[in-house]
């Protein structure tokens, strides 16, 4: 049975580091005036189940027609993976962050360790895509070549963990690659996109000795975040954008949970989704342009800050620009 391009709404979460160009450069509805640090695009987490305007949610379709959101390849390996004890539900959590301020300095547990540190079933392994920075921008990504755990324990009673962490200025278009077990911050006017896996393991190592809303400090997770952290990973450096033009594709990241490419369209240049696939399920988050999407019932415009996705079961579908959107696929 086929399946058409599935839109679903953003569920918008206030965050203390966040600010408004959700709205003010994607085009957001925020319901309020506080601070919006998240827009959760397409999620199968607890906390947000993902719904389409019309009130289908995706723990529904990946209930009752998951061979048709991903395709028997995909459904099969699945279908495997649970029967080794691995969790199975919807592998993505797709979102755009507004980053005015500095996230704290945190690492995310792997799939083992979020199971014996939280009892959850998923680590969280991400990565990064810049759509804008200010000058002001800053992302850190991994420890300074040689940093040891007992390096990292003295900063943190100093309250300079930033000596130990590796920086560098965000250009639009950068990827960042961010394994579960990557130290990792970013703020000071960054707005991004990201996809990692379904999970929302998250351990505050340092948090800029700020407060949180309710004026006291934020906790800290400091044994947790040092039992986590991969020391031996040293620098995280930006995948810089390749920049080809009309009818490029760049794979900027091939993990286990998702594989991540960039593709860029000329005004009037198409390019086949469902080639693209393979006959698995597809994301597609559009960064830059407008792009018309072809499809059954009739073609759709979208502009940046638009996440679609496209099952498996779905027979005809083009992208065609000018724009530059990214693929998400297994």
């Amino acid at each position: 049975m086929t399946m058409p391009p599935l839109v679903f709404e953003p569920w918008l979460r206030p965050q203390i580091w966040g600010g408004r160009a959700l709205a003010d450069r994607l085009g957001k509805r925020l319901p309020d005036a506080r601070p919006y640090g998240e827009s959760w695009e397409l999620s199968g987490h607890p906390l947000h189940v993902s719904r389409t305007a019309d009130g289908m949610d995706l723990d529904r379709l990946w209930s009752e027609r998951r061979q048709d959101l991903i395709g028997p390849c995909q459904s099969a390996r699945l279908d495997a993976r649970e029967s080794a004890g691995f969790p199975t539900g919807f592998p993505w959590l797709i979102k755009f962050l507004d980053c005015r301020e500095l996230l704290s300095v945190q690492v995310h547990p792997n799939d083992r360790q979020a199971r014996r540190l939280l009892g959850q079933e998923s680590g969280k392994t991400e990565a990064w895509v810049v759509l804008a920075s200010e000058p002001a921008g800053r992302i850190y990504a991994g420890l300074r070549p040689g940093v040891t755990p007992a390096d990292v324990e003295r900063h943190l009673a100093a309250g300079t963990i930033d000596a130990c962490l590796h920086e560098f200025a965000p250009q639009t278009g950068d990827c960042v690659f961010i394994p579960a077990g990557t130290v990792h911050a970013v703020g000071g006017g960054v707005l991004m996109a990201e996809v990692q896996q379904t999970s929302d393991a998250t351990f505050r190592l340092f948090d800029w000795n700020r407060v949180g809303p309710d004026g006291k400090p934020r906790a800290l997770h400091r044994e947790q975040s040092l039992a986590c952290i991969d020391f031996a990973r040293g620098p995280v450096s930006p995948i810089r954008s390749a920049g080809s033009g009309r009818g490029a594709v760049q794979r900027l990241v091939e993990c286990d949970y998702f594989q991540l490419s960039r593709v860029e369209l000329g005004a009037g240049e198409r390019f086949d989704a469902v080639e693209a696939a393979q006959g698995e399920l597809a994301a597609w988050i559009v960064v830059d342009g407008r792009a018309a999407l072809h499809a059954e019932p009739a073609p759709v415009g979208y502009t940046a800050g638009s996440t679609v996705l496209i099952p498996a079961a779905c027979r005809s579908a083009a992208w065609e620009g000018p724009a530059v959107l990214l693929h998400v696929g297994p």
